[in-house]
């Protein structure tokens, strides 16, 4: 999955080494897909909410592959969350949120930062960006990363140091050790990025804007067209 867009140009060195990391996580051994499929689930459905409402918008606005998108979409049709619209100009179907997707919005948030971080940094990011959209929630916005950071910081503590080289140097025991160095760096820099990014975090975001990334225009009154004539 690509790494999710920085917020600012502040951001530019962190989301490097978000990308970096998702290696590691994507190869992590976990049990948390159910919960990962649920907050980009939700993540999906605030963005077709707030009108990025393809797959090829969710990729181009948003940094989110087809790979992922296209499923969660699907997942989202079946619950009768969102609905197809009729086709654009090229053919694609835009996404409609129904009246049981507004209400899952509403209160799926909660439940997620109630749950507190998992083990991959892009959800966490997507559950907090979710807190602030959808519930106005600053405060447990940046907790939400606050605490995905202490937990990087407390895995890196637990790996393991055993398996030290012996002479002559075991391949099998050199690996793991330099893997377990890599893993640490790993844990100890995504920790570091979650805190610059609750730092950066705005408090709100514009109405009619939300997770787009573009504001929608307003349409001018006759009077204001008549004035510009």
């Amino acid at each position: 999955m690509a790494a999710t867009e920085c917020l600012d140009h502040r951001l530019a060195g962190p989301c490097a080494v978000l990308a970096a990391g998702f290696v590691y996580w994507r190869n992590m051994s976990e049990t948390r897909d159910k919960r990962r499929k649920g907050d980009l689930d939700l993540f999906v459905l605030a963005l077709i909410s707030s009108g990025v409402s393809t797959p090829y918008a969710l990729q181009k606005k948003a940094g989110l592959s087809p790979g992922a998108t296209i499923p969660a979409i699907q997942r989202l049709l079946q619950a009768g969350l969102i609905r197809h619209g009729k086709p654009g100009p090229r053919g694609r179907a835009e996404c409609r949120i129904t009246a049981a997707g507004k209400r899952q919005l509403k209160s799926g948030w909660r439940i997620l930062v109630d749950e507190g971080p998992s083990g991959d940094l892009d959800a966490d990011l997507r559950v907090a960006l979710l807190a602030i959209s959808e519930g106005n929630a600053y405060s447990s916005a940046v907790r939400m990363l606050k605490r995905s950071a202490a937990k990087r910081l407390e895995m890196g503590k637990r790996i393991s140091r055993d398996g030290e080289p012996d002479a002559p140097v075991a391949l099998a025991s050199l690996y793991r050790e330099l893997r377990s160095v890599s893993v640490r760096a790993l844990l100890e820099a995504q920790a570091a990025a979650a805190v610059t990014i609750a730092d950066s975090l705005p408090r709100k975001l514009p109405r009619r804007q939300k997770l787009a990334g573009g504001s929608v225009p307003r349409k001018a009154s006759p009077r204001r067209v008549k004035r510009l004539e």
